[in-house]
This record gives structure tokens, sequence and C-alpha cells, in this order.
């Protein structure tokens, strides 16, 4: 059993209590054993109903025009239509709505599996009830091919959600994008903050999502590219001849999404009894984490906020190592 189990014990009585909704705080993927069983990419989709809900803002803000709907306006309406959430039955956890949308349709393609049949599989620990037993409560949620790159569904949540929560921070409350994703990251201990290493991740689940962050830093600067006017990177413009706005340019999500977004090529860090079986998972399917594959992530911008730091630099090791030999990146 995880350290600190009296605390485990408290999750696990929530859990039982609320039952599957629970899966709002602990839904991991497998994007190793996905990444052969994908065909087609879903970006079309997704860019589609991306701009649909931005030409509908912009629609909603047109027609306010009449009441002197200026840019704050333009850009209520944007947040309400792109950033609006739904709550988890019980959990009254939101989840982007976009997000529940993909969850929802059956057209395109994505990578479903059985939890035994997952790299997490050693154990149930989708059975939250057995987690005073066992320590920890996973979900694995479907994974999909986009611009390229398998991505879990979750992260759509995390690039829109947190990406929103982390342009808010940034911009409203004048912090640095460092100390917003360091706050996001958490102090490397078991507790029960809303963070990796707590609630979002490794206190729970035992993982810590580096591909989590990069969502959510992309989709900061998604929202910095939404939410504004008369930068080379806005969709949005005001027309001077009609006094109404208009999108001058369509999302895609090929703009945001890179390799730093799959759990296959940015390795979380996981609790060392976890990894130890994830590790015996992949050799089992002849796969591994080998470091090489992760290198070309350094080159991101500000990769150092959310690639796991065994990519950035020289490492002893061919592999990931555990999570007790993995240091806290850099804030700063």
């Amino acid at each position: 059993m995880r350290p600190c189990v009296s605390g485990a014990i408290v999750i696990a009585v929530v859990a039982c209590v609320l039952g599957a909704p629970v899966r709002a705080l602990a839904d991991e993927t497998d994007n190793f054993t996905c990444r052969p069983l994908l065909r087609k990419d879903s970006r079309a989709a997704l860019d589609a109903l991306m701009n649909a809900k931005i030409q509908q803002a912009i629609d909603r803000a047109n027609r306010s025009r009449r009441g002197a709907c200026g840019a704050d306006c333009l850009f209520r309406e944007l947040q309400k239509g792109i950033g609006g959430s739904a709550p988890e039955p019980l959990t009254l956890i939101p989840h982007a709505r976009f997000e529940g949308w993909i969850r929802e349709q059956t057209g395109f393609d994505r990578c479903h599996l059985k939890f035994s049949e997952t790299i997490y599989g050693a154990r149930p620990y989708n059975l939250p009830w057995l987690m005073p037993i066992y320590g920890r409560i996973i979900f694995v949620t479907d994974s999909i091919l986009l611009s390229g790159h398998v991505v879990g569904i979750d992260k759509i949540s995390h690039f829109i959600r947190e990406g929103h929560d982390f342009w808010r921070d940034v911009t409203e409350h004048d912090r640095d994008a460092a100390s917003v994703l360091g706050q996001d990251l958490g102090p490397p201990r078991w507790q029960l903050g809303w963070n990796e290493y707590g609630l979002k991740g490794m206190s729970l689940t035992g993982v810590l999502s580096y591909a989590d962050l990069a969502a959510s830093y992309f989709g900061f600067r998604f929202w910095t590219d939404l939410l504004s006017l008369g930068r080379p990177e806005s969709f949005v413009a005001l027309d001077p001849s009609s006094g109404r706005f208009i999108q001058v340019r369509p999302f895609t999500f090929a703009a945001y999404v890179n390799g730093a977004w799959d759990e296959g090529v940015n390795y979380s860090v996981l609790d060392p009894a976890l990894d130890k079986e994830v590790a015996a998972a992949l050799e089992r399917r002849s796969l591994s984490r080998p470091i090489a594959a992760c290198r070309s992530l350094a080159a991101l911008p500000d990769a150092r906020l959310y690639v796991n730091p065994v990519c950035l630099g020289p490492s002893s090791s061919d592999t990931v190592p555990l999570v007790s030999k993995i240091s806290r990146p850099a804030n700063k």
C-alpha cells in the first residue's frame, strides 16, 4: 500500500459513496497500447467544431452590437461558448463541454480498451472500493489521433478548461507562466492538493502526467490568441467597414497539439510500485520508454515547464527512471 494510508482511506470512502463519477479525478491514458490501433485522424472534425463555436460566439456578439457590444462583450461570448463546462453527476467536478461532445460521438476513430488490456491492468485499480487495498484509483480514457499525435480525450479538457484558468492567472492576475504551471504541478510529496502531485495525479492514481501540463500550457496559448484583437495570431477582428466582428483566420488543433500531449512520448512519472507493473506490461508488449524518443520535445517553447525533465538534458539512463529519481522542474 502507498504512503499515508489514512489519507487514501478517506478518499476511498468518498469514492465508494460517489461511485463511477470519481473518474473525473482519475482519468489516465494508455497511448502505448493504443498507438498501433488508431488509423483515422480526428483533427478535421474537431477543427470544424471549434470553428463553429467561434462563429456562434461572434454571431451572438454581433447581435448585441446595437447594445454597444465591444471587445469585452465579444470575449465574454467566446469564453461562454467555448470555455463552457458541465459538472459530472454527484461529484459536481466540471469537465469541458467540448470534451463531453467528443466522448458522445461515434463517427470518428478512437481507441477504447478494457482496463485489463491497458498497461495499468495488473490490478483492478478501476474499482474505487478497492482503494484501501491497492492505494489508488485509475480509469483509462479513450485516445484519439489528433493532428498526427496520439492523445487522450482528457487532454481536451486540460486544453480548454485549465488552459483558460492559466490564461486568466497570467492575464488578469498578472502572474508568470512558470509560477502558474509550477502550482499546477504542485510539491513533490503525497498530498491532497488540486495539482498533478496531488489529487489530479500522483496522490490518487499514482501517475503524474506531464502531458496534462502540456495541454494546459498550449490551451493558455490558444486562449491568448482567441481573446485578443489586432495581433497576427488573433482569430477575430473588428471589420471597420461594417462595424461587425469577423473571424479572420480558421482555428486548427495543428497549431497547438504536439508530441508533448502524448503520454507515450512525454512520459508520465509513476509511483515506484506502479512503475514496475507498467514496465512489465510494456515488456510483454515489446515496448519501452526510451529517453531518446522524447529528446525532440526540448525544442518546444517553454519546454521546461511541461516536459518530463529526463527528456530535456543528458541522462545516465537509457529509459525513464522511477519517480524517486526524477527531480521537480524549476519554476523560474
